[in-house]
Parts: structure tokens; sequence; C-alpha cells
């Protein structure tokens, strides 16, 4: 930032505020993520792995074209010592387990718990980053983790009960699982991107995640091709949308964001998944369920401010 005052009413500086609105959008772009592939599964026999298949395998050929003409106009991380090629595969492995789990709870949980269970990866980010790497952690991340976990009992008992074909603990335990598949994939970007460039890593991984899902599509028996036109629909808004709009947005936005700002603006991400479920899947929550979703917001957010990510 130059010296010069750019403030703009709201107490918003000129080159903050285009940033926090991409990263707003970014976010609510992204709770689309488990609405798609819900409204796909509903219209037709799309299974929960193939519709996370499609994401990556659609979103590919569009993250390609921006590699190639971003390609010359991104900076490369000069690495003290160079890693072995394997690492840049390791991330979009971890990803694609991730989609796998993450897409099985849909269809027995709600969006909005699926995705707020899922977020709780910061948490454990910053409890490997405390033990392993040797990071300074402030006392909000002990409160916001206590609270997060305490949330989540909370939200896990005040679901509501099983159903033929829905059973929300399950569905919230592969959430729960799906975080710890996240926390993995984030803690291996963050040790690739001392030598590749942000798009190389996010174009790499959404290939090497598509191929865990297309054999794991395979493996489960699932069908590949919807038996309805109108899924291709939700599968097309589902790569658009989610992947390359709404992460392109944050990964813009990350740039030009103090942390703690951008750490508290992405926790729009669970409320965004909760207002589209009700609205578009008619999954609306209980008031035990509000009142523990708000705990482990709050918790999360928390979490974030001390991790000093």
């Amino acid at each position: 930032m130059s010296g010069r005052d750019h403030s703009l009413p709201g107490g918003f500086s000129q080159g903050i505020r285009l940033p926090l609105l991409a990263l707003v959008g970014g976010a609510l772009a992204v709770a689309f993520a488990p609405i798609f592939p819900k409204m796909a599964m509903t219209v037709s026999d799309t299974g929960p792995i193939a519709t996370a298949f499609w994401r990556l395998a659609l979103a590919f050929p569009v993250l390609l074209v921006a590699w190639l003409i971003l390609r010359g106009r991104t900076s490369r991380p000069t690495p003290s010592k160079p890693m072995p090629l394997f690492w840049l595969f390791l991330p979009g492995i971890i990803f694609g387990f991730d989609l796998v789990t993450w897409h099985l709870s849909f269809p027995l949980t709600t969006a909005a718990n699926a995705t707020l269970l899922a977020n709780l990866e910061v948490v454990l980010v910053g409890i490997v980053g405390w033990l392993v790497l040797k990071e300074n952690l402030q006392w909000p991340f002990a409160l916001g983790g206590v609270l997060a976990l305490g949330g989540v009992a909370l939200l896990m008992w005040s679901g509501p009960p099983a159903t033929e074909g829905r059973s929300p603990l399950m569905g919230d335990l592969l959430a729960l699982l799906t975080a710890v598949w996240y926390a993995s994939y984030l803690l291996s970007v963050k040790r690739i991107r001392r030598q590749w460039n942000a798009m190389t890593v996010i174009l790499i991984s959404t290939g090497m995640s598509a191929i865990v899902l297309f054999i794991s599509t395979i493996v489960g028996g699932e069908s590949f091709i919807p038996n309805e036109p109108q899924a291709w629909i939700y599968l097309i808004l589902l790569a658009i949308i989610p992947h390359c709009l709404g992460q392109g947005l944050i990964i813009y936005a990350l740039a030009s964001l103090p942390a703690s700002l951008a750490a508290v603006t992405l926790l729009l991400q669970p409320v965004g998944a909760a207002i589209w479920g009700w609205l578009l899947l008619d999954e609306a929550l209980n008031q035990f369920q509000i009142l523990a979703s708000v705990i482990v917001l709050i918790g999360i957010g928390l979490a974030r401010l001390g991790s000093g990510d």
C-alpha cells in the first residue's frame, strides 16, 4: 500500500475493497459445492463419487487454458533444495480421497453439516503445525478448538433421525473424515508451494484428483454417464461455479488481504451452504442445529485467528 490515503466510506481502503468483494463472492460460490451434486443425484442415477469426478474432469480444461495464458506471468518460487516430482502429485491424490468421502456424505446428511464439519480442517492443520512444524499458536486457537469440538458434538447429537437411504450420523462422520483429508491436502500444498507456483499446483492437483476419482467411481460400481440430460446442467455448474470461479476468486483475493480478515470472511462458505441448502434443497435446520452451527463457526473463526495463518 502506498502512503496516500485511499480510504472509502465503511472503513475499507481502495486496495482492499475489490479483493474483499472477490473473497465474499468466492466463498459464496464455493458454498454451492455440496448443492449441485445433490441436485444431480436427485434428477438422475448419478452416484456421489461420479459427481466428484465430473467436477474435476469438466474443470480441468478450463484450468489448463488459464494456466497456458498465465504461465509466463506468474513467478515460480526458488527452493533451497529441489523436491522430487512425486511431491507435486501428492496433493491431488489426497484431494481425490477428500472428495470421495465428502461426496459420499452428501446423500446421508445436510449440505450445511457436510460443509461445516469439513471446515474443521483448520483445527487439525493448526495442531499438526504446532506439534510437527513447531509453529506458534495463540490462545484463541485453543479456545476455538474446544468450542468447535463441542459444537460438533452438539451438531451430531441434534441431527434428524436416520430414515430410509439417509443416515445423518454416518454422513457427519464422513464429513469429519473429509476434514482430515483436507488438512493433509493443505499441509502438502504448503510444502510444495516452496517450489511450484499456485496455478501449476491447482492444475496438477485437479488432474491427479480426477484420476483418483475415475478409479474410485469404477471400484464403487457407479455409472459415469447420467441417465437424465438435466443432470449435466448441475455437473457443469459444479465444475464452473465452485471449482473454477469460487477457487479462482479466493486465490486472487488472498494475495491482497490480511490473513485474519480472510479467515473470518471464508466462514461465509458453510453459512452459504446452509442458505443454499435451505432455499434449493429444502434442508431446514432445527434450533439445536442452528445453535451448534453458530458455536462451530465461532470456534473455527477463533482457531483461524489463533493459528496466525
